[in-house]
């Protein structure tokens, strides 16, 4: 078993004290793209592994009340059925033993890829009225699960690339400019050698080379975008933290072009539900589509995580125009969308570790060398989940292949041509479609 380094005290405030934000006058610079020692990639698939929404509660206790947030047990008994490796289903958050089978799992099997991608929410939520959260508590899950992280990285040669979640501040779903955790994590995150310099101090956000000259990420802070976020403006609001961040991503699409470098975007939260219901603020929802559609030559992926399911969105041209639709969309056909031929790109979004539905996580397969295809072109990816309600009456829990997306669709490229077969497929083949379906809420 791991053990866990605790920050005491006295580190928290010296954290606090370190990372106030440089000074909000200053414009966020873009050119910041630290290197790692990338080891040799052999062939031309590389593979990376997507881990999303750990929600790691320390407080979680076995056989208590799922109604009590699986903090306390009822005094009926047949209330007190939350498991060892969680509650499936329940509105409690990720025990110990589910994170750490989980870790112990991508050490002992998918510790082989080039890079890892987290997209947020290490916290538990903010649920529990009797516990409130508090930064002691946030700071020290943040620290846990990254010392998890450390442990299945070599940090010098495989990128660990994080993301800030909705519920990773004291104030879940509430961020302003100059948030004080953007210091905090930054000193958590500091063994990864991330280029988390001007933007990300005030906004949060930042951009990673992968293949240096070739393949970048550029880490964008949903929050300044999601419609719960009260304490800030929508994107047409002139200097609002949202139209900043819009700036900074097509200043850095533009400099991925003149570079001649491919990008990934990675961000927390979707810019729609799985059901096609936007979850952006209407103006940010907007100018974000279009950055991605008017930069999706150069965008070989985009990566996020939030709602616990797995979910595809394609981003479609019309005319001059682009448009969001999700695979399952309740307002427009996937047979509108993929006999229309104009997919442009397609937004990935992950299932998660908190058993909302059964834990997963998915090994992306991508084009390293940029010969038959643009360097970072998706070529097929796995996902893996856990059963918890066998693990929980096992006492072990295990993890195995949900499907691979080439056998499902029958598609050996995910491109914007790849994604109009499968979004065609969805539509015509009844059996793909109750399949993905099933896949989509880790019910396989």
């Amino acid at each position: 078993m791991i053990n866990f380094y605790i920050l005491p005290l006295i580190s928290l405030l010296f954290i606090y004290a370190e990372s106030l934000p440089l000074s909000a006058n200053t414009h966020p610079s873009i050119l910041e793209s630290n290197r790692f020692n990338q080891r040799a990639l052999a062939g031309t698939r590389g593979r990376f592994l997507h881990v999303t929404d750990i929600h790691l509660d320390t407080l979680y206790l076995a056989h208590s009340d799922p109604k009590q947030l699986c903090h306390r047990m009822s005094k009926k008994k047949k209330d007190n059925i939350a498991g060892i490796f969680g509650a499936l289903g329940t509105k409690c958050d990720s025990p110990m033993t589910l994170v750490e089978a989980s870790f112990d799992f991508i050490k002992k099997s998918l510790s082989d890829v080039d890079f890892v991608f987290y997209t947020g929410d290490t916290a538990r939520h903010e649920r529990d009225v009797l516990i409130p959260r508090s930064e002691k508590e946030i700071l020290e899950e943040h620290t846990t699960v990254i010392k998890y992280f450390k442990d299945i990285c070599d940090i010098h040669n495989i990128p660990f690339i994080p993301v800030v979640g909705n519920n990773d501040m004291v104030v879940h779903n509430d961020m302003p400019a100059n948030d004080p955790i953007f210091g905090m994590l930054k000193t958590i995150w500091s063994p990864f050698n991330l280029n988390l310099g001007p933007s990300f101090d005030k906004g949060g956000y930042f951009v990673q080379d992968i293949i240096p000259g070739k393949l970048q990420a550029m880490v964008v802070n949903s929050m300044y975008f999601f419609n719960k976020n009260i304490q800030k403006e929508d994107c047409d609001v002139p200097n609002s933290p949202g139209e900043v961040h819009i700036a900074w991503m097509k200043q850095v699409l533009k400099n991925a072009r003149t570079q001649h470098k491919m990008t990934y975007v990675l961000g927390h939260i979707p810019t729609n539900d799985d059901d096609g219901s936007i979850i952006f603020k209407p103006a940010c929802h907007k100018m974000y589509i279009d950055v991605l559609g008017t930069y999706s030559d150069l965008i070989a992926g985009h990566f996020t995580g939030h709602t616990n399911s797995d979910a595809l969105t394609a981003i479609v041209k019309k005319g001059s125009e682009y448009s969001a639709v999700a695979a399952f969309d309740k307002n427009n056909s996937t047979e509108l969308t993929a006999k229309s031929s104009q997919i442009v790109s397609v937004l990935f979004n992950a299932p998660s570790i908190i058993p909302v539905h059964n834990p997963a996580m998915r090994v992306y397969m991508y084009d390293n060398a940029g010969i038959k295809n643009p360097i970072g072109t998706i070529l097929d990816w796995t996902q893996y989940y856990a059963d918890i309600k066998t693990a929980n009456r096992k006492g072990k829990l295990e993890y195995k292949v949900e499907y691979q997306a080439s056998h499902l669709f029958g598609v050996k490229t995910f491109n914007s041509a790849g994604f109009s077969k499968v979004f065609l497929k969805l539509e015509s083949d009844k059996s793909i479609r109750k399949d993905y379906k099933n896949y989509m809420l880790v019910e396989p």
